[in-house]
């Protein structure tokens, strides 16, 4: 989760050294708390994820030589730089898409494939709607984009719900802006809810409570003095740990 050059996030040393809120100061405990660990832990990336590559591979054959370029265990850096590319034609927006979803779906060695092929196969223009997109994440049109993906709009794709949607949003937007994509899905949902007290729905398409997901947690990271995706980060690694999963 290394942020871009001419992020305006302190560096991870000197974000070590600053002092977090007491409690009840303007974030939730819970919240501090997470981060605390995850400082006291050294700050730690999120590690890479084995795939089934081979599975991917025979799923999507014409990509086999993308899908094989990819190291052995995805993890964010690998994903965003598979991305990188999705804007500037369907080819590589509908391999960006497949490389977040191989590293959405982890180990899982049977949904994963089928399931993003049904999203661009039972979409004549998938590969079209993944490519404008992505071109239109800028640093701070996070809400633009989600509004696009979502069921009313321009680029919406049978199949595919909001949390690989912002799955994808994320990796395709630059970072660093005022209100950057993150990932939001049910877990993190979960977890907002019964340790934040902070009430959202991930699994259902809304404008609005993307926008309150986003505030919120630009406005913690901003009093924690990290990232917003190291804060989601921090939130999915108490869910991986309280789950022993990944």
């Amino acid at each position: 989760m290394a942020r871009t050059a001419g992020s305006a996030w302190p560096s991870r040393q000197d974000r070590s050294v600053i002092p977090l809120p007491t409690m009840g100061q303007l974030v939730p405990d819970a919240v501090v708390e997470v981060v605390k660990r995850w400082r006291a832990d050294g700050s730690p990336v999120q590690a890479g994820m084995a795939w089934p590559r081979e599975r991917w591979v025979a799923m999507f054959p014409r990509h086999q030589e993308f899908l094989r370029h990819l190291p052995a265990a995805l993890d964010r850096d690998a994903t965003r730089s598979a991305c990188l590319a999705a804007g500037t034609g369907p080819v590589s927006a509908e391999q960006g898409f497949i490389a977040v979803m191989a590293w959405g779906y982890g180990t899982d060695v049977g949904y994963g494939p089928w399931r993003t092929n049904r999203v661009i196969s039972e979409n004549s223009d998938a590969p079209q709607r993944l490519a404008s997109v992505a071109r239109s994440t800028g640093p701070n049109s996070a809400l633009t984009a989600y509004r696009r993906m979502a069921p009313a709009g321009d680029c919406t794709l049978r199949w595919l719900g909001p949390a690989f949607a912002t799955k994808y949003l994320y990796f395709c937007q630059p970072q660093g802006g005022d209100l950057s994509a993150l990932i939001f899905d049910n877990l993190v949902a979960v977890w907002l809810r019964g340790s934040a007290g902070l009430d959202l729905k991930a699994a259902s398409w809304s404008v609005r409570t993307y926008t309150t997901y986003l505030e919120h947690m630009h406005r913690w990271a901003s009093v924690l003095r990290c990232a917003p995706d190291e804060l989601e980060y921090c939130i999915f690694r108490e869910i991986a740990t309280e789950r022993n999963s990944q």
